[in-house]
């Protein structure tokens, strides 16, 4: 999910003009869009075309992943201000600048991370409980999301301020001490990689996506206090193409 509070927070207006993606979400603010019609998201705007006509969209199933040498991956994210936001469409927390992910030389700076219940992707079919999703962005305009599955098990301490905080309604709250996200990651770095879009409209086709294959537990209270607000807000499976699947293992 990319708004334009998040984009002009982030970056500037000036790092606006030069991002195409941050453009697309800034024009595309007026239009509604629903998880119900997902399947219809290129019909609503001029902006969502992509989300229709695109070859490279996500989410996708992760099968039969293709072993490789991927390079560098290196997560340096810090505890810094953060708010939690309820956009209408998940629960959001926008981070402050200063936490960054390098791949393959290029360094992307985390925005914000939300949730999506069910999980989005899939593993061979298998789909997880709820998954997190950590948008990144480079100066160029690119975007590097890393996802991770949430499954059912132990509370996670790092989530119990930000679910605790999360507003029942649209609107945002300020999380009263800086948050460090890095907790939220597993201990296994092994990782699919695939090129793909964002998972909601504008739906551009400029994301470097970064699975972890390990999940990391949540509570059933955690999962049901979020699946209170929104039940379904995963969009629906895309076609692979001519895409690989890459692993890190």
């Amino acid at each position: 999910m990319l708004n334009r509070r998040t984009f002009m927070s982030a970056f500037g207006a000036a790092a606006v003009v030069a991002c195409p993606i941050c453009r697309q979400a800034m024009a595309a603010e007026g239009a509604h869009w629903s998880y119900e019609g997902a399947e219809r998201w290129g019909d609503l705007s001029s902006e969502f075309r992509a989300c229709g006509l695109g070859t490279e969209q996500s989410p996708i199933d992760l099968a039969h992943p293709i072993p490789s040498a991927l390079g560098d991956l290196t997560i340096d994210w810090r505890a810094l201000p953060a708010k939690v936001v309820n956009n209408g469409h998940t629960i959001q927390v926008q981070v402050a600048p200063g936490s960054v992910v390098r791949i393959g030389g290029t360094a992307y700076e985390l925005m914000q991370f939300h949730f999506h219940h069910p999980a989005e992707h899939t593993v061979e079919g298998t789909r997880r409980v709820m998954e997190a999703h950590f948008v990144h962005m480079a100066a160029d305009g690119n975007a590097a999301a890393i996802g991770v599955f949430l499954v059912t098990g132990d509370e996670n301490a790092a989530l119990a301020e930000v679910f605790e905080k999360m507003p029942r309604t649209p609107g945002e709250a300020t999380l009263p001490a800086p948050f460090d996200p890095t907790p939220l990651l597993p201990v296994s770095r092994a990782y699919y990689r695939y090129a793909g879009s964002l998972t909601t409209p504008p739906c551009g086709e400029t994301v470097l996506w970064t699975i972890f294959v390990e999940p990391v537990e949540v509570s059933e209270a955690q999962i049901s206090a979020f699946a209170a607000l929104y039940p379904m807000n995963a969009r629906p499976l895309q076609k692979l193409n001519r895409r690989f699947v890459l692993g890190s293992f």
